[in-house]
């Protein structure tokens, strides 16, 4: 081949190629990612982080996202560790900002995830946090959403609704309740109080323990109460702790988890001893028990497959999923970011679009829809109601809670 005709051939090559549609890169998007990968809630933050460097390793395959002007932007998603600590967290969250990401998705635990959310707010920079107290997205004196935070994780009220059904079916009104002393512990007890007498269920003994502890006499208190059922509000390891304490001290008591123990580790800890306990679950955990028509069953086996790839075998825990909505959440609002803002603008429309574009999201509990009224979107229903048989994880049908 002549070199005039090669030269042709490449100019009609460079010419067709022009005339296809290319998002244009831009600038970096970044994402202040915080989990607590050590400490006590590292149960909960490493998947959370396996998650957060999944999604990583995606979008840097389709090298990033692009936005509603066909401008296309890397994402990188900046992990950290704020060690279960909320003094560790709030540093982070600092920093984080001073550094100039768009959006925090942060906090696996009550605790840090409250220290960060005056933070967020004072520096106008939208947070998505991982954990589950109702305080998080509502200022308790006004009653009103945190314009600056959002959560898709259940909320301890929730999780006191789906048990409150339970208690109600099963006929269990004299209850125990433990709970570990931390901001999520003292939530779970306030909501099982707040819920449990409209079932005509009374807590006749509570009490706190120590989530770092190994010995609890507060279940030789258990015994002498008269109770019917223990509900556990905690998050492994504590969660199993505590079970197998209970259990060995009760054989035969019903025991009752919160959401904050879906997790393959409260079965790796407890053994035997959780076979039979119960508890309010994401769909996540028990989705190839869902039945077919389930709108995100498919959706959560993909992800669980996925998963499972990334992370080299590593079964799927609620947590894990809660990361993922987090970010599908904040992806999602940076699709929606006009190129070219300023920080505090796109700030501010990140913010904007977590509250009115997170429409019929599917996600690994619900399907999301937020608002300026309510920064969750997640309903007590779309609990599964589960117990621990063989050894995993098992959805319990309401004819069987009796």
């Amino acid at each position: 081949m002549s070199g005039r005709r090669i030269l042709s051939l490449a100019v009609v090559v460079l010419f067709v190629a022009a005339l296809v549609p290319r998002a244009a890169a831009s600038h970096t998007y970044r994402i202040g990612f915080i989990a607590s990968t050590s400490g006590p809630g590292a149960s909960l933050g490493i998947p959370e982080r396996f998650v957060a460097r999944m999604l990583q390793d995606r979008l840097t395959g389709q090298r990033g996202i692009v936005g509603p002007d066909k401008v296309r932007h890397n994402v990188e998603i900046l992990v950290f560790d704020d060690q279960s600590s909320a003094d560790v967290a709030a540093g982070l969250a600092r920093r984080l900002i001073e550094e100039g990401v768009v959006v925090l998705v942060a906090g696996t635990l009550t605790g840090p995830s409250l220290a960060m959310v005056p933070i967020a707010t004072e520096a106008r920079t939208p947070m998505v946090s991982m954990a589950s107290a109702r305080a998080i997205i509502e200022d308790p004196a006004t009653k009103r959403m945190r314009p600056w935070i959002f959560k898709p994780v259940p909320e301890n009220i929730q999780s006191a609704q789906k048990q409150a059904e339970y208690l109600k079916a099963a006929g269990l009104t004299k209850i125990c309740y433990l709970y570990e002393n931390s901001a999520y512990g003292q939530d779970t007890f306030a909501s099982g109080n707040a819920v449990f007498p409209g079932a005509g269920a009374t807590i006749v003994y509570g009490d706190s323990f120590d989530r770092t502890g190994t010995e609890f006499p507060q279940v030789a208190r258990v015994r002498a109460s008269g109770c019917q059922a223990v509900v556990i509000g905690s998050i492994p390891p504590a969660a199993s702790l505590i079970n197998v304490a209970v259990r060995e001290r009760e054989a035969r008591i019903r025991i009752i988890h919160g959401h904050g123990a879906c997790s393959p580790d409260l079965i790796a800890t407890a053994g035997r001893a959780a076979e039979g306990t119960v508890m309010p679950c994401g769909k996540i955990l028990v989705a190839d028990q869902l039945p077919p028509n389930d709108p995100i069953r498919t959706f959560n086996l993909r992800l669980i497959s996925d998963y499972r790839v990334s992370t080299g075998g590593q079964p799927i825990s609620t947590f894990a999923g809660h990361a993922y909505d987090a970010l599908t959440w904040a992806l999602n609002a940076l699709r929606n970011l006009p190129d070219g803002l300023a920080l505090p603008a796109a700030r501010q429309a990140v913010r904007d679009a977590l509250e009115t574009k997170t429409v019929n999201l599917s996600g690994t509990h619900a399907i999301f829809t937020l608002s300026p009224e309510d920064h969750l979107g997640f309903k007590y229903p779309d609990f599964e109601f589960v117990t621990v048989k063989g050894g995993r994880f098992v959805i319990l049908p309401r004819a069987q809670w009796k």
